[in-house]
């Protein structure tokens, strides 16, 4: 569309032609539309991770079985594949006391990927020296499909004593998950996922504790009487009715 003005020296100016586009407009709502939502989602991630790893709803539990843990996250974890979700983060177990590992203390399980180190005399020594970690049980094989995909095993944290030097068991625990068979390779032979757990007491302890709070209450009530009154006990008899006396005391 062309249009001419005629100025007041009769010169003729025209116009471009040129008409700017409105196209623009939904692209940049477009793009304003996609930034926000790649931020919005960027802190759904923040708040749904705790020291790199996934928070989980309030209510949810990760409890996964011993197939799903080899096959759908150690697996591809030993080869570079994509995973699930980032519910497992990447930590060095063997690198300090289980009362520093991340995550969330009360949770009664936590997972880790973590690399695999050698034994010497039975024992995985810690990086800090507070202890080491020892096998115990038997290894049970991980079946999926009528063949064996994995290995898993139990070690016991004993820590080192500062004042004695002495080496106490803990009842920290973790269960550690190897690829076995057709999966396990020297590439994929090193990484493996540790389910570290501590151990509720034991029934003579919690029996101790629970004599203990018994104790006590029996303490703090020594000094209430709880007197249950009965229909055939006969009680004190009931005060007698004021009186009046006269001016020598006698009672009238």
């Amino acid at each position: 569309m062309s249009f001419s003005l005629q100025s007041p020296q009769n010169k003729t100016l025209h116009k471009s032609s040129f008409s700017p586009s409105l196209s623009f407009a939904p692209r940049a709502f477009s793009l304003e539309k996609q930034y926000w939502k790649k931020r919005e989602d960027m802190e759904v991630e923040k708040r749904t991770m705790v020291n790199r790893s996934m928070k989980l709803p309030i209510g949810y539990r990760f409890h996964p079985t011993d197939q799903e843990l080899i096959l759908h996250y150690l697996l591809p974890k030993a080869f570079a594949s994509p995973l699930p979700s980032s519910i497992i983060p990447v930590f060095d177990v063997f690198f300090s006391h289980p009362l520093t590992f991340p995550g969330d203390q009360e949770e009664k399980k936590r997972y880790f990927f973590s690399k695999k180190r050698r034994e010497v005399s039975s024992r995985i020594k810690i990086s800090s020296d507070d202890g080491y970690w020892k096998p115990i049980g038997k290894e049970r094989e991980i079946i999926a499909c009528g063949r064996t995909v994995g290995i898993r095993r139990t070690l016991a944290f004993h820590e080192t004593n500062k004042a004695s030097s002495k080496l106490n068991k803990t009842r920290w625990n973790m269960t550690e998950y190897c690829l076995a068979g057709f999966a396990s390779t020297k590439v994929s032979g090193e990484w493996a996922v540790y389910n570290v757990h501590e151990r509720k007491a034991s029934k003579g302890k919690r029996q101790r504790k629970s004599r203990g709070r018994d104790d006590a209450e029996e303490e703090n009530l020594s000094c209430i009487d709880f007197t249950i009154g009965s229909d055939h006990e006969t009680g004190p008899p009931p005060p007698s009715p004021p009186t009046s006396a006269d001016e020598s005391g006698s009672i009238i």
